[in-house]
């Protein structure tokens, strides 16, 4: 097809946006290329190499006609060559296409000259879409005057023999073709185009994903020492797996401020401190824009009583995944300890939507911050709950609680949670660990320490 050939569908766009949805008829393919190459030359572009990709992608597979099956996680894997499970991926793509669609508005603003093909990347999707403003030499081409109706209308006198011919032609070319006939594939499904996706990748990333996947379930109840050393261990194995992969450097980070944070000796704690620095420094360097990388960053911090940049990190990792249960998790704790309850009880507010498998630690953490401000008859309800809808239990829960109970005025009852507590985990370092939970929100470690020694 020509350049001329756009059928009726084609709209004159001079406007700098096409209405979303306007439908707009077949450009040729190479007209769209050569708009790509334009776009792709141009400073913003030049500086920007996965947007050049990115751009590249989506187009040519507009072109080969599977703009329908764009999917964000066919994206992760074959520009950004992320995983083609979990979110991480996909948060990135997504942040990635609002860059893109920028760029393309700066582009076209500045330096478009409002004639050939345009190419859109509406909000909401990654499929581009294609207007086309025709040349000056394609408006005078296909301009119609008197002298043309005239030859087009004796044209007209010889159409009923010049069809006869055609008929003709095509029956032959119908002959001919059966022995020479292509089976077009038929359209392949979404899952067959992630297997196909993923297919591009080793089995060792697979496994070092699904590793890291596990571990990442296993981090709570935070406390547990030997369960946080058999997560430290998986996700070490994830990196032997595939060093590239950012998940297990960050779960590894995550795991090694907490060790460090529940270690009572100063050589080990610091020993173990600068190993998650290093791991989540690593984590950032081969993943800048993922939500995990920024969160296991933001918790290390927070271990190291740094809370104004822990909650710098915090916050971008819930807007680069504000529906990750994990992430959510992840920077629940970090306002804790940061002393940010505000944040924490609005990541883990239990009418909050949240997707991924595994333990959450969501209820408990909205319990604690419920404590933090003040609201004790929250707390009581949040973790008595816990055990019910399937929140980690552990000797913090049974504090916790008590301290609620104790200043709602409810003594017996604080007197059986502390009993019990004792009983059940009767080395847990209650007085240690307040102080490291709160170190930055006096009031708070005060009532637990009051609540200890009363009862």
């Amino acid at each position: 097809m020509s350049h001329r050939e756009l059928g009726s569908g084609f709209v004159l766009n001079k406007a700098s946006e096409l209405p979303i949805d306007q439908h707009v008829g077949q450009v040729s393919p190479d007209l769209v290329r050569d708009a790509l190459r334009r776009v792709l030359s141009s400073d913003e572009f030049q500086a920007s190499p996965r947007l050049q990709q990115f751009l590249t992608y989506i187009v040519e597979e507009t072109l080969a006609g599977r703009g329908s099956q764009i999917r964000g996680k066919a994206i992760a894997v074959e520009v950004y060559e992320r995983r083609i499970d979990g979110t991480g991926g996909q948060n990135l793509v997504r942040v990635e296409a609002r860059r893109l669609r920028r760029l393309l508005r700066t582009f076209y603003e500045d330096q478009w000259d409002g004639e050939g093909v345009r190419i859109f990347v509406d909000p909401g999707g990654y499929k581009p879409r294609f207007s086309y403003e025709p040349t000056i030499e394609d408006r005078q081409a296909s301009s119609w005057n008197e002298g043309d109706l005239g030859a087009r209308r004796r044209s007209l006198q010889l159409l009923p023999a010049g069809l006869g011919v055609l008929a003709v032609v095509a029956a032959l070319g119908l002959w001919m073709s059966q022995e020479n006939r292509m089976v077009l594939p038929a359209t392949q499904s979404i899952e067959q185009a992630e297997r196909a996706a993923l297919g591009e990748h080793s089995l060792t990333r697979l496994q070092a994903v699904n590793l890291a996947d596990q571990a990442r379930g296993m981090f709570f109840p935070v406390f547990d020492a030997k369960r946080q050393q058999i997560a430290l261990g998986m996700f070490r194995h994830a990196t032997e797996l595939d060093p590239a992969l950012s998940d297990g450097y960050a779960g590894s980070a995550q795991v090694l401020a907490t060790l460090a944070m529940l270690s009572p000796d100063q050589a080990q704690r610091d020993d173990l401190f600068g190993q998650a620095l290093q791991m989540s420094g690593r984590a950032l360097d081969l993943s800048p824009t993922d939500a995990w990388a920024n969160g296991a960053n933001g918790w290390v911090l927070a271990t190291q009583n740094n809370p104004v940049q822990a909650l710098k990190y915090a916050r971008l990792s819930v807007e680069l995944a504000p529906k990750d249960g994990h992430i959510l998790d992840l920077v629940g704790i970090t306002a804790i300890l940061a002393s940010a309850p505000e944040l924490a009880a609005e990541v883990s507010d239990p009418e909050r939507l949240r997707s991924g498998s595994g333990r959450f630690g969501a209820r408990n953490i909205w319990g604690v911050s419920q404590l933090m401000l003040g609201k004790y008859d929250k707390v009581v309800e949040a973790f008595q709950g816990a055990p019910a809808a399937g929140a980690p239990v552990s000797a913090p829960s049974l504090l916790f609680q008590a301290v609620a109970q104790d200043q709602l005025g409810n003594s017996e009852e604080a007197q059986r949670l502390v009993t019990e507590m004792r009983r059940t985990w009767p080395e847990f370092p209650s007085e240690f660990l307040a102080g490291r939970i709160f170190q930055n929100d006096q009031n708070t470690r005060n009532l637990i320490l009051e609540t200890l020694n009363r009862y």
